[in-house]
């Protein structure tokens, strides 16, 4: 059976709502909720994903948090919440790809900060559109033994802010799904220069499958 990122108390009351137009003879209007019920449902599906993961094996590798495309790469990257001399990694997401968010690396949330309020499409280079690496969005710094790891999600035009089910001080295994990004949008994945880039701009990625980048001594 297809699943959703819907909550169920919105299944609940669109089912009541059905119920109570069928009752009522709004025959019109249930055939109308119905199938905007279906469009909706499809396009927040989520799909199931069984990741075992191998400490060993994937340990110092950087799985994609998300499904889309890579649109900007930057080296040398200064950010006021996750360190110096990062590398900066832009993903654009679909609005027709599955929208889960997946943590890239088995880690604690260090900081979640939320500052809704800058959108731009997708298709645009983040610093070109908002000027500046501290936009306002949607902020998770990753603690992994000292270490940080940031991810920053900016909402399109045509899209919502994410829904993440994470708070600070909670941990979490690496391709753990942590939230869904409802229609997509930007994301930021900003690593510590150690790291090996294995990705280029215009790969499309896979979430909890893609590997983005390794410690170079795990390649």
């Amino acid at each position: 059976m297809l699943k959703s990122y819907l909550p169920a108390k919105f299944n609940t009351l669109a089912f009541i709502l059905f119920f109570i137009f069928w009752v009522c003879g709004f025959y019109k209007i249930l055939l109308i909720s119905f199938f905007a019920y279906i469009i909706l449902y499809v396009s927040l599906r989520r799909n199931r994903n069984d990741f075992r993961d191998d400490p060993m094996i994937t340990k110092g590798v950087i799985f994609a948090p998300a499904n889309g495309k890579i649109l900007h790469i930057e080296n040398n990257v200064s950010h006021g919440m996750y360190g110096d001399q990062l590398m900066e990694i832009q993903i654009m997401v679909p609005w027709w790809k599955e929208m889960g968010i997946f943590m890239p690396l088995s880690s604690e949330i260090k900081t979640l900060m939320i500052l809704k309020g800058q959108s731009f499409f997708r298709t645009k280079i983040a610093e070109e559109v908002i000027g500046t690496k501290e936009g306002k969005g949607v902020s998770m710094a990753l603690d992994n033994r000292g270490e940080t790891v940031g991810l920053t999600f900016f909402k399109c035009k045509l899209g919502l802010w994410p829904e993440l089910m994470v708070m600070p001080g909670d941990r979490g295994g690496r391709r753990v799904n942590i939230g869904y990004f409802p229609f997509g949008g930007t994301v930021m994945l900003y690593l510590p220069k150690k790291y090996e880039i294995l990705v280029k701009t215009n790969d499309e990625v896979t979430a909890g499958e893609t590997i983005m980048a390794v410690i170079p001594d795990h390649a």
